[in-house]
């Protein structure tokens, strides 16, 4: 926050107000707040004590990515991001893994980038759908993905769009409809595109419950088999690259989420909360309990999965993003 304050300006960003009240304000129409629950580690300790969370994997919020900033600003933002989410899970080794960000704008800064933050103990690297210049098939984008398979670490998948046009920018549509939508397209290109076939041990987290991409699997596999086009990066069907898939849980419909559960398997689904945002899940750990699963793919959703993907042994009861 305190680099923001400084250098905000270059990136279209005001922080106003203070305490409670302290906000950032994010290109023509975005505004997100900065209270203490964004922004303090003692009070994230709070709340999950009392909703039952053993272990948070944090990252900076998706609004401070910043895939468009021009290279050089783009990297002092990862780094600080980066340090700065290093030292909280240093202070508090029992309650935070951290998410590593990186400039996507510069593919080779991205690379080199996520591997200093690795060296930092982060376990995984937080990503946007797109640049403005490219989407996640640009071979450019080899050097990073190949740096986040050989280190073990999950890239995750989250959409910001701090100035959304059109249709979207009516009624809070580009929360709600684009982030599923930008999710959605950039899974389908990973496949296409031929990024999973290249780099077979890279790990993909789809948050909001992987957004459009589940119900356009049946279409992705309808055209690799029709059009030879669809086969040229990605010679195997789009089914079989879903292992390399995860999915969190926030999806707000329970009948959706058994669909996950039963069209991917408990152990490509991981807890996820968007804490402490309003569009979050307010009591995550109770509604995977509300549906009665069996004991084991509950422990898997409530835990050893994203254990597994972090590359940890079990520290505690639960563990969500």
């Amino acid at each position: 926050m305190a680099f923001l304050s400084e250098e905000g300006h270059r990136l279209g960003t005001r922080i106003e107000g203070e305490g409670e009240n302290r906000q950032a304000k994010i290109g023509t129409s975005a505004i997100r707040p900065l209270h203490a629950r964004m922004c303090d580690a003692e009070k994230r300790i709070g709340d999950m004590e009392r909703l039952g969370i053993g272990i948070q994997a944090v990252s900076c919020p998706p609004f401070v990515l910043y895939p468009d900033a021009p290279p050089d600003l783009g990297l002092a933002l990862a780094q600080v991001n980066n340090d700065s989410l290093a030292s909280v899970a240093r202070l508090y080794p029992d309650h935070f893994i951290a998410l590593a960000s990186v400039p996507m704008a510069d593919p080779e800064q991205a690379a080199m980038e996520l591997e200093r933050a690795v060296g930092l103990g982060l376990r995984g690297v937080e990503i946007p759908p797109a640049t403005a210049e490219m989407d996640l098939d640009d071979p450019k984008y080899d050097s990073f993905f190949s740096v986040a398979a050989s280190a073990n670490v999950p890239v995750c998948i989250h959409p910001f769009d701090s100035s959304p046009e059109g249709a979207l920018a009516r009624y809070g549509l580009s929360p709600l409809v684009g982030n599923p939508l930008d999710t959605g397209l950039a899974a389908s290109l990973l496949i296409m595109g031929g990024v999973l076939e290249r780099h077979p041990g890279l790990d993909i987290v789809l948050y909001h419950g992987g957004g459009a991409f589940p119900a356009l699997l049946g279409r992705l596999s309808r055209g690799h088999d029709l059009f030879p086009f669809c086969r040229s990066e990605a010679p195997r069907p789009p089914t079989e690259y879903l292992n390399q898939f995860s999915f969190d849980t926030v999806v707000f419909e329970e009948s959706w989420l058994r669909y996950l559960v039963s069209r991917f398997g408990a152990e490509r689904i991981v807890l996820g909360s968007d804490y402490p945002l309003p569009l979050g899940i307010e009591d995550p750990v109770s509604a995977i309990r509300a549906m009665s699963l069996a004991e084991s793919d509950e422990k898997r959703i409530l835990g050893e999965n994203a254990l597994s993907l972090l590359g940890i042994s079990p520290q505690g009861p639960v563990l969500n993003s």
